[in-house]
C-alpha cells in the first residue's frame, strides 16, 4: 500500500498525478502543524493542491475531501465500483457487525453464528433465534 502525505516539501507533487487505483492511504496533518516530519519522511509521496491566488492551502477537510474525489473519480472510471470485489460471506459477517455491534460481539464470545437477517439486513425472528440459544439448540460458529 502507498502512504501518500499531503505535505508542502520540494518533493510535492500534484494530488491530480498519482494513480489511486492501486491500494494507498492518505495522510492529512493538523490544520497548524501539518505532517509531522517523521510521518513526512516515512510518506511514499508527498502531495500538494495547487493553489491560486492569496491563500496557500485549504483546511484538513476541504483538502481531503478533494483528494478522496479525485481518487473516487479514477477508480469509477476504471469500473472499481462495478461489483463487489470481497467474498460474500466476508461482505455480510462484516455488515452485522458494524449493524450489531454488541450482538456480534456476543456471537463471536459464545462462539454462535450470526442470526439469519433478511435482504435489508433486519433480524429475522429474533425472539426465536433467543430461545435457541437459551436452549442451547443455536448454530455454533469457530470464529
Amino acid at each position: 500500500m502507498k502512504v501518500y502525505a499531503a505535505h508542502f516539501s520540494d518533493r510535492a507533487i500534484d494530488y491530480r498525478s498519482l494513480d489511486y487505483t492501486q491500494p494507498c492511504a492518505f495522510l492529512m496533518g493538523s490544520e497548524k502543524e501539518g505532517v509531522s516530519d517523521e510521518a513526512a519522511a516515512l510518506a511514499d509521496e508527498h502531495i500538494l493542491i495547487p493553489m491560486m491566488g492569496m491563500v496557500a492551502s485549504l483546511n484538513v477537510s476541504t483538502a481531503a475531501g478533494i483528494i478522496l474525489i479525485e481518487a473516487q473519480n479514477q477508480r469509477l472510471k476504471v469500473g472499481m465500483y462495478d461489483q463487489r470485489r470481497i467474498a460474500p460471506e466476508v461482505f455480510n459477517d462484516t455488515l452485522f457487525a458494524w449493524g450489531y455491534p454488541d450482538l456480534a460481539k456476543y456471537c463471536h464470545s459464545k462462539g454462535l453464528e450470526y442470526p439469519p437477517v433478511n435482504e435489508d439486513f433486519e433480524l429475522l425472528d429474533p425472539s426465536g433465534w433467543y430461545e435457541q440459544v437459551r436452549l442451547g439448540n443455536a448454530p455454533l460458529r469457530q470464529w
